[in-house]
């Protein structure tokens, strides 16, 4: 919902500002073909620089409106891109750690896959960089690593 608002205030300012060249330009139409184009209030040389700028301007805006919720939704593809690289044991760890907020304890998923699959796939992911291991009491607190945590927010 908040990409559409967006979106919507993007066209309307793209809209507004083809609707201020296309009026300057007729206005400066107008003065030069009565032959006051010097002496109208707005100098026509100042429209070109002044609506280059206001473009700019315009540009910049939209783009810094667009740009995070594009960025989301491209992530929102690599997410299950990176999920189908893993093998299904590894795919199903991850998908436990982000179904809990990317932390849970070792001995939680000893119980649900096995002991000994669940060591060898949580040295495969600390291997790799993805998960991190973190002592805690008698077992380890498993933790997506920060950057694959963000990811998969």
């Amino acid at each position: 919902m908040e990409f559409v608002k967006k979106l919507i205030i993007s066209v309307i300012m793209i809209s507004g500002f083809i609707f201020g060249v296309s009026f300057s330009t007729l206005y400066a139409q107008v003065h030069i073909a009565e032959g006051t184009a010097c002496s109208c209030t707005l100098p026509i040389p100042l429209l070109i620089p002044t609506f280059s700028s206001l473009g700019v301007f315009i540009g910049s805006i939209v783009y810094y409106m667009l740009s995070p919720a594009i960025s989301k939704e491209v992530r929102k593809v690599d997410t299950k891109t990176i999920l189908d690289l893993l093998e299904p044991g590894e795919r199903e760890v991850v998908r436990r750690l982000v179904e809990s907020k990317g932390e849970v304890s070792q001995s939680k998923l000893s119980n649900e896959f096995g002991k000994v699959k669940v060591f060898r796939l949580l040295e495969s992911l600390k291997n790799r960089g993805i998960v991190e291991k973190v002592p805690y009491g008698k077992t380890n607190k498993i933790r997506l690593n920060e950057k694959f945590a963000k990811l998969f927010e």
